[in-house]
């Protein structure tokens, strides 16, 4: 199956700063749409809590899927529930929600809007280890992409006969034109440290 890939590095990333510390930009959908505009699809970032308190913006009508990479806080959600979090933990919330959250971390964020949703799933693969990535769509699901974010440590992946060997921090983008089948990247950490790796499955409803 031939894919549409990108392969982004830090260099391709918009940096923010926000009341609680530094965020980053990763990348959004459609092309050109942005955070700060508000005309994003989908959009993934991560950002690095560096206050002991803070409270998240106001964001009606975005599904929010939330993933610590570093550290952990508590995630407190006004009349509903707390929720504590600890590296690779994650929490599934709606923007509008009054919430909180306590403690230093560094974290990963999938927003989605409109018709589009999507999960969270963290992988690692040991030293000089490869492992087989396999995603079967559910039937009632329509797949818009596959994306990997290196948290640490780097992997190789050969996807339409081309290798991408990506670091810390990179990206790798795939856009699925055929969602209809089961999709398989074979990864192979040649590195001499633990690669953890965070797959973000977005679809369209």
């Amino acid at each position: 199956m031939k894919y549409n890939v990108e392969l982004l590095r830090q260099e391709n990333y918009k940096p923010t700063f926000w009341s609680g510390g530094m965020a980053t930009e990763l990348t959004t959908y459609p092309l050109n749409s942005d955070y700060a505009s508000k005309n994003f699809l989908w959009r993934l970032g991560v950002a690095k809590i560096d206050i002991p308190e803070s409270t998240f913006s106001i964001l009606p009508k975005v599904s929010r899927k939330f993933m610590v990479i570093e550290g952990k806080i508590t995630l407190d959600h006004e009349n509903k529930y707390k929720k504590l979090l600890n590296p690779f933990e994650q929490d599934h919330f709606m923007g509008d929600w009054n919430t909180k959250t306590y403690g230093k971390a560094s974290v990963f964020n999938l927003m989605t809007r409109e018709n589009y949703n999507g999960e969270l799933l963290h992988l690692n693969i040991n030293p000089n280890k490869q492992l087989k990535f396999q995603y079967k769509i559910p039937l009632n699901k329509d797949l818009a992409a596959i994306c990997f974010y290196t948290v640490n440590g780097g992997f190789n992946s050969n996807i339409n006969d081309k290798i991408f060997e990506t670091v810390k921090n990179d990206l790798i983008l795939i856009n699925c034109v055929n969602s209809s089948c089961t999709h398989e990247f074979m990864l192979s950490n040649n590195t001499s440290e633990i690669t953890d790796i965070i797959v973000s499955i977005i679809y369209r409803n």
